[in-house]
């Protein structure tokens, strides 16, 4: 490959994940906003350890690291706010060296990537440090922050109540949970933003939303009306953020537009049926990989069905004499 390409691609990556980091400026005031100072070293841990992996990996096999392509500033940043302010900063720091040290730097060129390296680490760290992850209260003894989450309540099935004043608490994020992915408000204006900038990529988001809301309304986990286990699922944990950040990752999209809204529906029903059966209260990053996993196969069968699909030639049928 010529110089000239590589630095159209470096360029095309950087204008990519320079949007997503637009984006992330949000989320991260609003983890800075309600956790304080604790939010910024949480980020600070996770960042840093992904910048650094992808420059000793590139050292380490004498190339040069694509650092300028922001695709490990972005995973780092998105690996912390998924997680709880509270979380002891070795685990942003093991899930960030984790996501660019397997699931980015051995693939080469992030438009390359066969898998989220954010989903990957994010994944990663929830089996091995399963207590940490999941814990969202923190603080000092006069001032704790957090309480259970609204994914932990669902897990148990127990009925959760949502009032106007309730409602409200869930849009802006003002919920135990991840530190940077519960202000709802705040998704919608991102997706908005993406929608203006690469319009086509929030096909796969339609996708997975429309999946899991028909998940959520065949499948309720707990006795309420519609309308509130639709609010409660779409709100809790990290759902719509991976669904703005995550299930958009152009490296990991099927090309054709239809492919797309499949991919995310695949992805959305995969999300919902981990929720429904899986030992985690929050199951999106699995199901991303796991979509990941499946999209080249699901997506070379859709562009070869209207191949496979041609009727067979006639046969003349002669008349009896």
């Amino acid at each position: 490959m010529s110089n000239g390409a590589v630095k159209q691609n470096i360029g095309n990556a950087k204008s990519i994940f320079g949007d997503y980091l637009i984006m992330l400026a949000a989320p991260c005031f609003v983890a800075f906003r309600f956790y304080g100072a604790r939010s910024l070293l949480v980020l600070a841990a996770s960042v840093a350890a992904a910048v650094i992996t992808d420059a000793l990996g590139g050292l380490a096999v004498s190339r040069k690291a694509d650092i300028k392509d922001l695709c490990s500033v972005f995973t780092g940043a998105a690996v912390a706010l998924m997680m709880p302010a509270g979380v002891p900063e070795y685990v942003p720091v093991f899930a960030s060296v984790f996501a660019v040290a397997v699931a980015k730097f051995p693939f080469g060129k992030s438009e390359k990537l066969p898998f989220v390296p954010a989903a990957a680490g994010f994944a990663f760290v929830s089996v091995c440090f399963k207590e940490q992850v999941f814990t969202y209260a923190y603080g000092s003894e006069d001032k704790v922050f957090g309480a259970e989450s609204l994914g932990s309540m669902l897990l148990r099935g127990s009925a959760v109540r949502v009032g106007t004043a309730n409602a409200f608490d869930l849009l802006v994020g003002n919920v135990a949970g991840p530190m940077g992915t519960g202000c709802i408000i705040l998704m919608l204006a991102c997706a908005v933003y993406l929608l203006i900038r690469r319009p086509k990529a929030l096909l796969s988001s339609a996708g997975f939303i429309a999946a899991c809301a028909v998940m959520i309304l065949i499948f309720p986990r707990v006795r309420a009306s519609y309308i509130t286990n639709l609010i409660c699922e779409l709100c809790s944990g990290s759902l719509m953020f991976a669904a703005v950040f995550l299930i958009t990752d152009e490296a990991t999209l099927p090309k054709k537009n239809l492919n797309r809204v499949i991919y995310g529906a695949v992805c959305g029903i995969f999300c919902m049926g981990m929720r429904y059966m899986g030992a985690y209260e929050e199951t999106v990053c699995f199901a991303v990989l796991l979509a990941n996993a499946v999209r080249p196969v699901f997506d070379s069968a859709i562009s070869n069905m209207p191949k496979t699909m041609k009727k067979a030639p006639e046969k003349e049928v002669k008349p009896h004499e």
